[in-house]
């Protein structure tokens, strides 16, 4: 009876070591995966994508919020609107853009054709 108690403990103590190494390990990584941008060349325009680590997680291939497909005329807009969409996520907001955001940081609808 006494080698069952000694055997559940052993096996309580490696499982609670496990689960706490496994914790501080995601929080460990989830910390030092910041999200970056990466300008896309498309041909004809530009787009971004949103990163977080080597994880794509938004792929943008036309101006957010204008109707229609327009590319990104340059990769500073497509850089500058990568940034907006990142501000957002950081701040917990969505990341939808409106058209007055790109407006407002003179991103406008001309592409480059």
């Amino acid at each position: 009876m006494i080698s069952t108690a000694k055997y559940w403990v052993f096996i309580v103590l490696f499982l609670s070591l496990v689960l706490g190494y496994s914790i501080y390990n995601q929080t460990f990584t989830s910390e030092n995966q910041n999200f970056h941008s990466q300008v896309v060349n498309l041909n004809d325009g530009y787009g971004y994508q949103i990163m977080r680590g080597e994880k794509i997680v938004i792929f943008q291939e036309f101006i957010p919020g204008f109707p229609g497909k327009q590319k990104f005329a340059t990769e500073d807009q497509a850089l500058k609107t990568a940034g907006l969409v990142i501000a957002k996520i950081e701040a917990g907001k969505s990341p939808v853009l409106k058209v007055s955001d790109l407006t407002d940081n003179n991103i406008s609808t001309g592409a480059a054709h």
